[in-house]
């Protein structure tokens, strides 16, 4: 039996994507993911002769997604919390990987939504709302259980395209046998590189790779 892919949050300091701030991998997915993307008609404006004219502008609508998911330490649930000391840490953990904004540049990071084998364009955004609720509590008054619902808002791809495109930086996801040395060779044609990799990802090891996680490779000057 194939293990289950887990919903991950990835948050990154700014588009460019050099700096990983850490990811939040969900203890249970979520069942649904809602998408509102406002349509708006097109203004009507008046051309040179004073007839109405069409605007053909394309205007950027961000989408919005939406979902809920579970954090249960209760013990029903054998799957492994996020953070491992608790629900009310997971919570500040997701909090601080998405909505505590950032000293040097007073906004939130920005979040890549990660499910399966491949990143998805247009779940790259902001978090623009962060709500929970604790509804089961130990005997001590410590949270147990927490609903969480998170809504992502959709960054112009076309504006931030410097943290997509395939040119400038890539995240992989490791498969088996993996080494940032092999990677290095693979990537930069240099495996001299794989100590830069290393430094970037916060890695204390040439094997500190696991089957499934991503790895960020920016742009190396040569």
């Amino acid at each position: 039996m194939s293990e289950v892919s887990k919903l991950k949050i990835v948050s990154y300091k700014d588009t460019t994507s050099s700096q990983r701030l850490g990811e939040f991998v969900m203890q249970l997915n979520p069942v649904d993911i809602s998408v509102v993307r406002t349509v708006e008609a097109p203004k009507d404006s008046s051309s040179s002769d004073g007839s109405a004219a069409t605007s053909q502008t394309e205007t950027f609508r961000p989408a919005k997604y939406t979902f809920k998911f579970t954090l249960d330490d209760t013990g029903a649930i054998s799957l492994n919390l996020p953070n491992s000391y608790g629900v009310a840490e997971s919570i500040s953990m997701l909090e601080s990987l998405t909505v505590v904004p950032n000293d040097e540049t007073h906004q939130n990071p920005y979040v890549y939504l990660y499910w399966g084998n491949t990143f998805q364009d247009s779940y790259f955004g902001q978090v623009s709302a962060l709500k929970y609720n604790y509804n089961f509590f130990s005997i001590s008054g410590n949270p147990l259980r927490a609903l969480v619902t998170l809504t992502i808002t959709e960054v112009n791809a076309t504006i931030d395209r410097t943290f997509q495109s395939p040119d400038i930086t890539k995240i992989p996801v490791i498969k088996d046998k993996d080494n940032i040395v092999k990677i290095s060779k693979d990537s930069y044609d240099d495996q001299k590189y794989y100590i830069r990799i290393a430094e970037i990802n916060n890695l204390s090891s040439v094997r500190e790779l696991k089957k499934g996680s991503s790895i960020v490779l920016p742009p190396i000057k040569k």
